[in-house]
């Protein structure tokens, strides 16, 4: 009698067993989501505060030890150098910020999550008005000793060189001089015709041939047709707002978790603003694509978040 008890025993153990495993589970899954939700309404309150453009209320994110790299600024840890350059930011006249998470992700323990998201400025410059930067965010979040969420790292990476440069940081904060480079900055279009082909002579050779970023295209405006044909639902719906001319430039792809490595695709890139039908045959709102092009073809593409209206 005594082995069909011992049986039971185990039995009950190993059932025991692995009812705790999967209550931690769905709990730890649960933190995870709660996490979440704590971090994305954080960023969104993060992004009212600075279009309210205090200084204040744009540094009560931080953690005390967080380390910022700014749009074309330089590294900054501590408090004092965080608020000299977030005050650089902010004295940009017409100062218009917006910006998108697109991945959050949660560490097992809940305590740390990294945030992947859109960014876009706008402010007057010296040159004109509505000067522009897009590119992509990575903020490191940790929850405090209150429970609530800190940034503890907050890097800007611009998608490209911008076309005109943005005050440069005084010397105390500055290291190697940050790069510049213009390329005119993009013109809406209207019809989208190709360039008018020289008018006489031979084409002159490409000096940008032996270059990381490839052969300029010249048929850019079907190739992005072409996409638009093969993945919009309705391709004859779409509405065209705004295309680029071709610039030299790059798109990053970041991998990994906590340790994340970014990966760089040199070419020529082109922005294109458009709505589309939905499957309800109702326009979405207006998105901005951006394709990188090496030669004639489309070598990476950066989309909007999804919608109804792609296939």
């Amino acid at each position: 009698m005594r082995q069909p008890r011992l049986s039971s025993v185990a039995f009950l153990i190993l059932a025991s067993l692995l009812v705790c495993s999967h209550c931690l589970a769905a709990r730890s899954a649960l933190d995870a989501t709660s996490a979440e939700i704590g971090i994305r309404k954080a960023d969104a309150d993060w992004t009212a505060a600075m279009n309210a453009a205090r200084g204040d209320a744009w540094i009560s994110f931080y953690a005390p030890d967080a380390v910022v790299l700014l749009p074309e600024d330089h590294f900054a840890s501590g408090r004092a150098l965080v608020q000299s350059a977030v005050a650089r930011i902010l004295a940009l006249p017409n100062l218009s910020i917006s910006w998108h998470p697109l991945e959050v992700n949660v560490a097992r323990a809940g305590d740390v999550a990294t945030v992947i998201g859109s960014y876009e400025l706008r402010f007057d410059d010296a040159r004109g008005p509505h000067a522009l930067r897009r590119g992509r965010r990575l903020e490191v979040w940790r929850r405090q000793a209150d429970r609530t969420w800190k940034c503890v790292v907050d890097t800007w990476n611009l998608d490209g060189p911008p076309a005109e440069s943005m005050p440069a940081p005084p010397p105390s904060v500055q290291g190697a001089t940050p790069s510049a480079a213009s390329n005119g900055s993009p013109a809406p279009i209207e019809s989208h015709q190709p360039s008018e082909p020289p008018e006489a002579g031979p084409p002159a050779p490409s000096r940008e041939a032996a270059t990381p970023y490839g052969d300029m295209p010249t048929s850019y405006q079907e190739g992005i047709r072409k996409y638009f044909l093969a993945h919009l639902k309705h391709p004859e719906s779409v509405r065209y707002r705004e295309m680029t001319e071709p610039e030299q430039g790059y798109i990053t792809e970041m991998s990994g978790g906590l340790l994340l490595r970014e990966k760089r695709e040199y070419g020529w890139k082109v922005r294109v603003t458009i709505s589309a039908k939905d499957s309800q045959n109702k326009y979405s709102e207006f998105k901005t694509y951006t394709f990188l092009f090496r030669g004639e073809k489309i070598a990476g593409a950066r989309l909007p978040l999804p919608g109804d209206e792609m296939n």
